[in-house]
C-alpha cells in the first residue's frame, strides 16, 4: 500500500480549546504522531526496516501509546472534576478509540502489518483526531471553563 498523503497533521491546523493544559497535549500528540509517520513514510520506500529501524518504530509506537493513555486519563479527570454532562459520550470516545490503537499497534507488534499501520497513522487517526479536538474536547474545555475551571491550570485535578 502507498499512502498518498505522508501528511499526518500539523499542530496549527487543530484549533485551540480553552484550556491550556489540553492545548499543550495535543501538540505533544501530533509531534508525536508525526515522528511515527516519518518513519512509516521511510519504510515504505524503502520497503525493508533493520531491526535497529523496528526497534525505533515499536518504541515510537509504544510511546505514543503511553502519551495518549495519560491524555485520556487527564481529560477523563477533568471530566469528572467538572460533572461534565456528556462524560459518558466522551469516555467512550476514548475508549473506543485508545482500543483500535492498541488493536492496531498489536497487528504491527505480531505481523509488521506496515499497511495497517500507515492507513491508521495516516489517514484514520488524523480525521478523528480533528474531528474530536473540534468537537468533544472543545465542548468539553468551555463547559469546564464557564464552570470556573482555571483555562491555566497545569493539570486536571487538584
Amino acid at each position: 500500500m502507498s499512502v498518498i498523503n505522508k501528511t499526518v497533521l500539523e499542530a496549527n491546523a487543530i484549533p485551540n480549546v480553552a484550556i491550556d493544559f489540553m492545548n499543550n497535549t495535543h501538540v505533544e500528540e501530533i509531534e508525536l504522531v508525526k515522528k511515527v509517520g516519518d518513519v512509516i513514510a521511510e519504510y515504505e520506500q524503502r520497503e525493508t526496516f533493520t531491526s535497529e529501524e523496528i526497534k525505533v518504530l515499536n518504541d515510537l509506537l509504544h510511546e505514543w501509546l503511553h502519551h495518549t493513555e495519560e491524555h485520556f486519563a487527564r481529560e477523563n479527570e477533568l471530566m469528572q472534576k467538572i460533572s461534565f454532562p456528556m462524560y459518558s459520550v466522551h469516555l467512550s470516545e476514548h475508549e473506543r478509540v485508545l482500543e483500535n490503537m492498541i488493536e492496531v499497534i498489536q497487528s504491527w507488534d505480531r505481523n509488521f502489518d506496515i499497511n495497517r499501520l500507515a492507513n491508521f497513522i495516516f489517514s484514520a487517526w488524523p480525521e478523528w483526531f480533528n474531528n474530536h479536538v473540534n468537537s468533544m474536547d472543545m465542548v468539553t474545555a468551555q463547559f469546564a471553563v464557564m464552570n470556573g475551571f482555571d483555562p491555566h491550570a497545569t493539570v486536571a485535578v487538584d
